[in-house]
């Protein structure tokens, strides 16, 4: 594959991974429109940075230790969990406070943390990741094109995270607190979805595995 093609293919990717709606997205979204586009931008940067876990172990050529269950089960737990957690937040700041409040200063650390923990506790990027090493190998991609074609993914995987950031940033001017309870309650619902539904894929592999077994 032609080296131009090969980055572009890469950058696309990219964008269109971090752009698929998810709890990233949501939790960006929710925290960007109340404490502005840095806090959006921690939290992609942070996922962006667990996802580039996944993507070393990919690039190191041990994607098989992402197929053991227990690594499975208990990321799938944890995430599942966390996600029910920042779902409750969210619908605890939108019911329970009486004024949400747009310019309350938000911790850095914490929304990079959070960011990262999703990106490390996320099933569908490690599987993502272990299926993408995977393909390139087959493809005939080896060597400096390999490392490229991961360089032009988080190129274009941070495109989006700035893009996100820079449209809360302008945007949020226009957020009043009434809708803001409702951006929180969207998030809420989204985010509880999105953790009930890694609980039960993880679930579902538990059992398939215990089904497997017996026979």
């Amino acid at each position: 594959m032609p080296t131009i093609i090969l980055i572009a293919t890469a950058i696309g990717l990219g964008i269109a991974y971090s752009a698929a709606p998810g709890a990233v997205n949501t939790e960006a979204i929710r925290r960007g429109a109340a404490h502005g586009g840095r806090s959006a931008l921690l939290v992609e940067t942070g996922s962006l940075i667990g996802d580039s876990f996944w993507a070393l172990l990919a690039l190191a050529g041990v994607t098989a230790l992402a197929h053991h269950l227990a690594i499975e089960i208990i990321l799938g737990i944890t995430g599942g969990f966390f996600l029910l957690r920042m779902a409750w937040l969210a619908l605890h700041e939108a019911f329970v406070q009486r004024t949400p409040s747009l310019v309350a200063p938000s911790s850095q650390r914490g929304d990079f943390m959070t960011g990262m923990i999703f990106g490390l506790a996320n099933p569908v990027g490690m599987a993502f990741w272990s299926g993408l090493g995977s393909s390139i190998v087959t493809s005939g991609t080896t060597g400096g094109q390999f490392v490229l074609f991961f360089v032009g993914f988080f190129c274009g995987a941070t495109l989006w995270c700035f893009s996100v950031a820079a449209g809360l940033h302008w945007g949020r001017r226009w957020i009043r607190p009434s809708l803001f309870r409702w951006i929180n309650i969207g998030c809420g619902l989204a985010l509880g979805f999105f953790g009930v539904r890694v609980l039960w894929t993880t679930l579902q592999l538990w059992l398939e595995h215990q089904l497997v077994g017996e026979h």
